[in-house]
């Protein structure tokens, strides 16, 4: 483990970093097209739609980074330097994740204790820290009781926010891995042509 630290350590503080600036990003984004919309009742589909682009935008950010981990990796995987460990990319998401975990945990149990001082406490910092989501679980509603209940009253919302984010760094370390790009064939260019070199 204090090997596993050692290697990953800043990789897991820039998923963290990276959070943070988009949380802030996507949560002034939210909070503008709320106020431009405060005379709305009900579902709001432009916060809805920002917050989306939030969240890909973030997930795109993990995807980048722990598939540079899982490329630099590769080399020593290759020449026997290190172990293959397909599902690093899990592991680094989730220890980035521990902050939302732990707060998502104090959610819970806020929320089954009915401690309603600590419950706003706890789910205004859980929510600003995974402000890119902020649009969605405000704008989205479930029929529970008879009532429609937004997600960010829900506590194990705040634990399924940090799935996406993790299976992301898992699949793109795999990748980076395999040296394998989704989208290699965009940035392919055919090698120029020396127009000297052609037979007239």
């Amino acid at each position: 483990m204090k090997k596993f630290f050692h290697e990953y350590s800043y990789n897991i503080v820039k998923m963290f970093v990276n959070q943070f600036a988009i949380s802030i990003f996507g949560f002034s984004l939210t909070i503008a097209t709320t106020s431009a919309h405060a005379e709305s009742a009900g579902f709001d589909l432009l916060t809805f739609v920002v917050s989306i682009f939030a969240v890909i935008f973030y997930l795109f950010l993990i995807y980048t980074l722990a598939w540079d981990v899982g490329s630099k990796d590769k080399i020593s995987v290759d020449v026997g330097k290190k172990a293959y460990r397909p599902h690093l990319g899990i592991l680094l998401s989730l220890v980035a994740n521990i902050p939302n975990l732990l707060l998502a945990l104090l959610y819970a149990i806020a929320t089954l204790a009915k401690a309603s001082n600590m419950t706003f406490i706890v789910r205004l910092i859980a929510t600003m820290l995974q402000g890119m989501y902020f649009g969605i679980i405000t704008s989205v509603s479930l029929p529970l009781g008879g009532e429609y209940v937004q997600l960010n009253s829900l506590w194990p919302t705040f634990f399924l926010m940090v799935i996406p984010a993790m299976l992301i760094s898992w699949l793109a370390y795999f990748l980076g891995l395999k040296n394998f790009r989704f989208f290699s064939f965009i940035s392919s260019k055919k090698p120029p042509v020396d127009e000297s070199k052609i037979k007239k």
